[in-house]
């Protein structure tokens, strides 16, 4: 009697946990399903290059030295010659680009330059001025990289992601930047660490620089 009760118990018990354990098992591997993206989010090896590639807009601004010769003040020189002045320029940068798959890329600018603090003379303005790109380091993992440029203020297109001279080419400037990625990769900073020409007329800057996707 008392061995027909227990195992009259025992079954019941059973009955009942089975739909407990169920539930249980069916909860726990829906938490696993939730965490699955994220798991492989965090092994991923990062973005690729290839994903920065589509068109963006650009602004920038930034101030830096320009050599100018002593006492006409018209021309350009090195900063080294005796004979150059620094005169302190601030500039003011929107433009919008297309880069390629490889990480080419070029951009059209619209610029102000002026006197840093503003003073009596004209303000230069820049339009359609140019920027050839190429990355020339990129770690997907951290999503940071370095890229070379030349930059040209007129007699310049871009054709997609590709530089292109009109008439006689202007005396580029060139030099590097540092840039990392965020917003899920739709957003660039960028600092300009090298900025120069074939001149040598440039001295200090500090220059930055902010790309989005479109």
């Amino acid at each position: 009697m008392k061995n027909s009760i227990l195992k009259q118990w025992l079954r019941q018990r059973g009955s009942k946990e089975d739909p407990m354990k169920t539930r249980i098992l069916g909860i726990l591997g829906g938490i696993a399903l939730l965490m699955l993206p994220g798991l492989a989010k965090a092994g991923s090896p990062g973005r690729p290059l290839s994903s920065l590639a589509g068109t963006f807009s650009v602004t920038a601004h930034g101030n830096f030295g320009y050599c100018l010769e002593s006492p006409s003040f018209t021309v350009e020189v090195s900063c080294t010659n005796p004979a150059a002045v620094v005169f302190p320029i601030t500039a003011v940068d929107v433009g919008q680009g297309t880069r390629d798959e490889k990480g080419n890329a070029c951009t059209t600018y619209q610029e102000t330059d002026s006197d840093l603090t503003p003073g009596t003379s004209a303000t230069t303005v820049l339009y359609n001025a140019c920027e050839a790109e190429t990355t020339t380091s990129y770690n997907p993992t951290t999503q940071s990289g370095e890229t070379s440029y030349m930059f040209y203020g007129s007699n310049c297109k871009c054709v997609g992601a590709k530089y292109e001279s009109v008439g006689t080419p202007a005396i580029p400037l060139s030099g590097t930047f540092r840039f990392v990625l965020s917003a899920n990769g739709t957003r660039r900073d960028w600092i300009i660490t090298s900025f120069n020409d074939s001149v040598g007329g440039f001295a200090d800057f500090a220059y930055s620089g902010t790309e989005l996707q479109q």
